[in-house]
């Protein structure tokens, strides 16, 4: 008889965890000798944004060459006539004068000279530009040429629309305006509202950026900005003078990496994709602060002249630069040494000064090195008194307002509007076409042909000039196949509707629920009605929700008539019309906002195109018409097409009402389809009509989430059914890779698939459940929400409501918000929360004193939120005992007139305020708590298991809460210790198997009340207080409260018979002897890689070792570090001698067999009339071999060395009783709980012996001898024993890190497997799930087992 199973699946993003348990009895499934369980092990799947913006920098310099070759066939003709190896001649002049094969042109005295007198008159480029522009005399067409490919290389930014630029025209106080209303309304986390923009000055607020010195501007901007947020204010400062800022931090967003830029330099164009990945739709903001960044920089420059020009400016700046270099150097010159250090290489590390001009360093790094510089010259009695005073007087505020040695060619430069120079270049052509007539030659009417090539920008959405047959990634339509696109024949060649509409294809989001709908925009009218009903639902107007028809009217007269953000004042005042709550005598409260005191949704775009004055006023076009428009807008960005567009659909809509639509700026897409939310699918039993998720938001009192969650309206059947039917021709990988995820969460879903299609197929037969746990994506997330700088703010606004005001402030004021009872003190005003009574700020952190309650007791509901947290004094929370509400007694009158004050000033929310006041739970609340305690309610799990639901019909897909496998291990303390080995994954895939049979067998039925308080009490009663915080789920699998499970739970026993059908220590025994078992299987995914050809860092010569460029040699020109390699092949060659030889990416590319067959003879050192043979071609990385008796992954080769480097792939085995001894020790060592330090102390030296003595790694048997030889183990501090320990495990770990033992007089990169020449070993191939393995000898073809 076949065995009934289930399968636990533990999916990441670099691994998946399996187990095969028996049904009802929680023991892994055997077949054979092997048990049914293991882990898949990945690499993190790619976000593909390095590839991104390596392919956009590509793309641009591509197009910048195209530019400049269609400049040359411009002066040709009139070029050839003088020079006609002139453009030859530039191009050679890359060339180092050491390299004699490409520095084949040799220049005549006449030319030598000829240079020599040009830079001696025109020092800089734009010296050439000026006396171009203004000397009335025919110059060489050769410096013409110089001078407009200079400009047409360096054409400057495209922020700015029209052909006319004046700086006058930058008004700075209008883009910190639209900076405000941004914050306002993309940025709630701000706290901030139309009432805080009107108190800002925004005068002074743009006057503050041309403060004297650049610490003046930053104190000014965080004086004016710290009303809205602290955090905010210093940031954005920091940005404004040139300094590094965390951008998430700044903007308030989690980011799982610290994303610092200074608009100095490139970093704004480097990491922008960073940020965009981080920032999401909040990019909006960030750009624009770059603009308002950009737009000072040319104020402060171009300062407030008519018509500025860069030429003259740049003048200026090299004039500049030459007086401060001077300066410097005859300065330093009195002392050699001094001026050695900073102006001359030594042993080939460059100078500062040399690192200031090739941009190493920035200006904060050159003002340091300078200082130190005059420091040396003050010690060694090397500078004038004249000297020194200038420095303080007049250099030192230069160097720290960054105008001390300005270069005229930084990356600043950038800012410069292209329009300026296009005024330039009108003027050189005008000045000069006078002598040679074809620079007037015209483009259009108005247009010079050469003025084309630097305003032509190729708009967004036309992408690669490459049709789609060509590029996976291009859109193009062409109007005729043949002809090279140029800008003088862009507009005839290219279908620009056409390739919009296909644009709109590729960037419109998808449905997070029906995968193959489009998503709409976040401005659409129909999503804005959605997420307004959906933020209706939770507003409490005086403690009460706001009944249908209320909503109904609120909806109609108040959302579909109000402009801008909806502020609780605005919503009062419409309220009070109402009549509604007249009897509070204008005293109302409300709660419930998505924002702080407003709502976070409106119905703006409603407005824009119905209200008064609306853009379809007096037309007959309807919300169906509008809809397109907002979805055009959405996509748009040129506003030439979007005008085109809209008049061609369009005829009846006045140039008024076009030159409206031009004006809005809708950003973004929501996440939900029309299609989702008005497909009419659920059947009303009473009235048999068929409604929509929108039908029920109207109609009933449930929110979306209720909504397509109730299984009465059946919603996530008809995801199902949807999904199914859109996927029935795909692929498992096509499916996978429509979910709308990271490519993280879709590299592990897919192996998960794998794996279950395995296991089946292995056994046979399909399991009766699959329980899948999926964890979030890791990387660990900042707070960047600023405790302190909140209390502040929340304390500015009620300071008039908060009693002893002053002293709490000062308290505040003078504090870091360090700790969660801190804060706690804070939004409690310095009161005992159930008392009342004052604390004392001092002995707040004194446990015999003060207390953390949990509101709501964690043996019900783990909750560790601040909502169910309330800092206590110890008596009271004593006598709350086990209580699951509140004492009587407690909620008094007045207490419950403080907690309603606090609410209302933002210091408690709503639900924490209605916990502390209830008196009773309803049945329903906790099935409430229990059933939140054993679902997942993600969205792409649910989708995970409707893939597997639709392959395995017979089976039941589970998905029950990670925590609650954390939760169980913390409980029943059976640690869970990643740094040991992998097989944590299989184990945590095994608990998710049992416990989610568990939950789903005997915790999904009504409790009985009653009973679930005696658990309470019984459980108080042990006193074990730490082991009881998990929640009602994990407490009842607590052995000696069972009977009262029993009871309570009405299905564990059988109706008939009365048996007990489950044994909770039983269950725990079982899995306790589980955790720790050491017989998993491991399996690795193997990869042909793909990507860069080499790692990107250019370094020096005598350093880099692969050339730039082909023609480039290494020893003149430097080069690339190292070529990336995509596979290995195993070959044979000589006396019988075999070798792994890896095959570099831009060889493998070519696709030559004849130049691989060259390349393989140069790493073997074989002639060329010499044979080898290939023994295995293609073998990925990361596959395992067995190399001097020990398993090992290949992960990389090194070209140059001609060597692999390898890591362990032997995971480290510890008996599970050894290791169940151990758990506190390795609790501490590994997890650093310091509760567990004294267990520590008592097996830290069997630990040590085990790992340096017990187990048997032959390639690092020489490692462990200097271990053992140098380390005094047993003499160390328990600190450095923890050290020790963890570095061991590092060594084993079966992966590329090292250990770190340097402070114990060893090396840095112990376990290091580089530099290794693989010749005989066994090559391993493994199933996806491990269950099947071959093994192939090196040096012999056949397979052996």
């Amino acid at each position: 008889m076949k065995k009934e199973y289930n399968i636990g699946l533990d999916i990441g993003t670099t691994s998946v965890g399996w187990a095969v348990v028996e049904v009802d009895n929680q023991k892994v499934m055997k077949k054979g000798k092997k048990a049914l369980w293991g882990a898949r092990l990945f690499e993190e799947a790619d976000t593909a944004a390095d590839r991104r913006t390596s392919r956009s920098t590509r793309r641009r310099y591509d197009r910048r060459r195209e530019r400049i070759k269609l400049l040359q066939e411009e002066f040709k003709d009139e070029i050839n006539k003088v020079d006609q190896e002139f453009f030859t001649k530039l191009q050679n002049s890359k060339y180092s004068k050491k390299d004699k094969n490409n520095k084949r042109l040799r220049y005549s005295e006449e030319e030598i000279n000829g240079a020599a007198a040009y830079y001696k008159e025109y020092p800089t480029i734009y010296h050439l530009r000026k006396a171009l522009m203004e000397e009335q005399k025919q110059f060489d067409i050769r410096l013409v040429y110089l001078a407009i490919h200079h400009i047409i290389k360096y054409r400057g930014n495209f922020l700015y629309e029209g052909k006319n630029f004046s700086v006058k025209d930058i008004s700075l106080e209008d883009q910190l305006r639209k900076l405000i209303e941004l914050l306002i309304k993309e940025l709630p986390e701000l706290e901030l509202t139309e009432d805080d923009a009107m108190d800002i000055d925004f005068k002074e607020f743009a006057e503050a950026f041309f403060k004297e010195t650049r610490n003046d501007v930053k104190v000014t901007l965080k004086s004016i900005l710290k009303s809205i947020d602290s955090t905010f204010a210093s940031e954005f400062s920091k940005l404004m003078v040139g300094n590094k800022a965390n951008i998430p931090k700044m903007l308030k967003q989690d980011s799982s990496e610290k994303i610092e830029v200074t608009f100095l330099k490139s970093d704004y164009e480097n990491k922008y994709d960073k940020c965009l990945t981080a920032l999401g739709e909040k990019i909006e903001i960030y750009d624009l602060i770059k603009k308002i960044y950009d737009s000072v920089t040319l104020k402060k420059i171009l300062g407030k002249e008519d018509n500025p020009s860069i030429s003259n400016k740049m003048i200026k700046m090299y004039d500049k630069f030459s007086k401060d270099f001077r300066w410097l150097k005859e300065t330093l010159r009195k002392d050699r040494e001094v001026y050695n250090a900073f102006f001359k290489s030594s042993k080939g590390e460059k100078s500062p000064y040399e690192k200031y001009m090739s941009s190493d360093i920035d200006n904060n790094e050159l003002k340091n090195s300078i200082d130190k510089s005059i420091s040396a010259l003050i010690e060694h009695n090397n500078i004038s008194q004249e000297n020194l005073d200038k420095y303080k007087n007049e250099i030192l505020p230069q160097l720290e307002n960054n105008t001390f040695l300005c270069k005229t060619n930084s990356t600043d430069n950038g800012i410069y509007p292209y329009q300026l120079n296009e005024n330039e270049l009108i003027q050189i052509i005008e000045n000069q076409g006078k002598y040679y007539p074809f620079l007037l030659e015209k483009y259009n009417e108005d247009t010079y042909r050469i003025v084309r090539l630097l305003e032509f920008k190729i708009p967004y959405y036309i992408g690669p000039l490459v049709t789609k047959e060509k590029s996976k990634n291009a859109w193009l339509i062409k109007t005729t196949k043949t002809g090279k696109i140029t800008p003088f024949n862009f507009d005839t060649m290219i279908d620009k509707e056409k390739t919009a509409i296909e644009f709109i294809k590729r960037m419109s989001s998808h449905c997070s629920y029906l995968l193959d709908e489009y998503a709409m925009p976040t401005n659409s009218i129909l999503y804005s009605e959605f997420k307004v009903r959906n933020e209706l639902k939770q507003i409490k107007i005086n403690e009460k929700s706001i009944d249908l028809n209320l909503q109904q009217k609120i909806f109609e007269e108040f959302f579909k008539t109000t402009t801008g953000s909806i502020t609780e004042r605005k919503f009062i005042n419409y309220i009070k019309t109402t009549g509604e709550f007249s009897m509070y005598n204008d005293d109302i409260k409300i709660t419930g906002f998505s924002s702080t005191n407003s709502f976070a949704n409106n119905m703006q775009t409603y407005i824009d195109f119905f209200g008064t004055n609306g853009i379809f006023e007096n037309t007959k076009y309807n919300i169906a018409d509008a809809e397109q428009i907002i979805e055009w807008i959405t996509i748009f960005e040129d506003k030439g097409i979007l005008e085109k567009t809209v008049k061609d659909n369009y005829p009846l809509l006045s140039n008024e009402q076009i030159q409206l639509i031009l004006n809005k700026k809708y950003k973004g897409w929501g996440n939900l389809s029309k299609k989702l939310l008005t497909t009419k699918y659920y059947k009303d039993k009473q009235t048999e009509v068929y409604k929509s998720i929108m039908d029920l938001l109207k109609e009933t009192k449930e929110n979306f989430m209720q909504i397509i969650n109730n299984k009465e309206y059946k919603f996530q059947k008809m995801i199902e059914e949807y999904n199914n039917n859109s996927n029935a021709t795909l692929s498992k990988l096509e499916i996978v890779n429509k979910l709308a995820t990271s490519p993280a969460n879709k590299k592990g879903i897919y192996q998960a698939l794998k794996v279950v299609d395995e296991i089946v197929g292995y056994l046979g037969y399909e399991p009766k459940n699959i329980m899948i746990e999926m964890s979030r994506e890791e990387g660990k997330k900042v707070r960047t929400v600023d405790r302190k700088s909140k209390l502040q703010n929340l304390y500015n606004e009620c300071k008039n409501q908060i009693v002893d005001y002053k002293r709490l402030r000062h308290e505040l004021d003078s504090r870091n918000i360090t700790t969660e009872k801190l804060y706690l003190y804070f939004i409690q005003e310095g009161k005992c929360l159930y008392s009342g009574k004052p604390l004392e700020i001092e002995k707040i952190e004194d446990v015999s004193m003060y207390e953390v309650d949990h509101i709501i007791p964690r043996s019900l509901v783990k909750d560790d939120s601040i909502d169910n947290k309330a800092l206590v004094i110890r008596k009271y929370n004593q006598e709350k005992k086990d209580n699951l509400v509140l004492p009587k007694a407690y909620r008094n009158l007045a207490q419950i007139q403080w907690w309603q004050r606090l609410k209302n000033n933002g210091l408690m929310s709503a639900k924490k305020f209605h916990n502390l006041t209830r008196d009773e739970y309803s049945d329903e609340d906790i099935d409430g708590f229990i059933n939140r305690q054993l679902v997942e309610t993600r969205q792409i799990i649910k989708h995970v298991a409707n893939i597997l639901g639709n392959e395995y019909r017979k089976t039941k897909i589970l998905y029950p809460k990670a925590s609650l496998s954390h939760n169980y291990r913390e409980r029943y303390e059976l640690y869970k210790f990643r740094n040991i080995n992998d097989y944590h994954h299989a184990h945590d895939a095994y608990l998710a198997a049992v416990l989610g049979e568990y939950s789903d067998k005997y915790m999904k039925k009504s409790f009985d009340f009653s009973q679930i308080k005696e658990i309470n009490k019984k459980i108080i009663e042990l006193d074990e207080k730490e082991k009881i915080k998990y929640g009602y789920v994990i407490n009842s699998l607590d052995e000696r409260v069972s009977n009262i499970v029993i009871n309570s739970s009405k299905n564990m026993t059988d109706e008939k018979t009365g048996e007990v059908l489950f044994d909770a220590k039983k269950f725990n025994e079982t899995v306790a002897k589980n955790l720790y078992r050491n017989d998993i299987l491991i399996s690795r995914k193997t990869e042909i890689r793909s990507g860069q050809f080499y790692k990107k860092t250019i370094y020096k010569r005598c350093v880099g070792t692969i050339p730039i460029k082909k023609d480039m040699p290494v020893d003149i020109y430097g080069g690339y570090s190292n070529n990336e390699t995509k596979y290995l092949k195993l070959v044979k060659y000589g006396n019988g001698k075999k070798k792994l030889i890896g095959i570099p990416m831009n060889l493998a590319a070519l696709n030559d067999t004849k130049i691989i067959d060259n390349y393989i003879k140069y790493q073997l050192k074989l002639k060329n009339s010499d044979t080898y043979e290939v023994l295995k071609n293609k073998i990925p990385f990361e596959t395992e071999i067995i190399y001097n008796n020990q398993n090992v992954y290949i992960k990389g080769y090194s070209v140059m060395g001609r060597t692999c480097e390898v890591s362990n792939a032997h995971e480290l085995k510890i008996k599970k009783d050894l290791l169940y001894n151990w758990r506190y020790a390795l609790n501490y060592f590994i997890n650093g709980k310091e509760k567990d330090v004294e267990e520590a102390k008592k097996h830290s030296i069997e630990i040590y012996n085990f790992l340096v003595e017990s187990i048997d790694y032959p390639l690092f048997n020489n490692e462990l001898k200097k271990v053992r030889e140098n380390i005094k183990f047993d003499t160390l501090e328990i600190e450095k024993q923890k050290k020790v320990i963890l570095e061991l495990f590092k060594l084993f770990k079966c992966s590329s890190t090292n250990a770190n033992l340097k402070e114990f007089g060893l090396s840095d990169r112990i376990g290091r497997l580089s530099g290794i020449n693989i010749k005989d070993g066994y090559i391993i191939t493994k199933s996806t799930t491990g269950l099947k393995e071959f093994k192939y000898k090196i040096w012999v073809s056949e397979q052996l087992w």
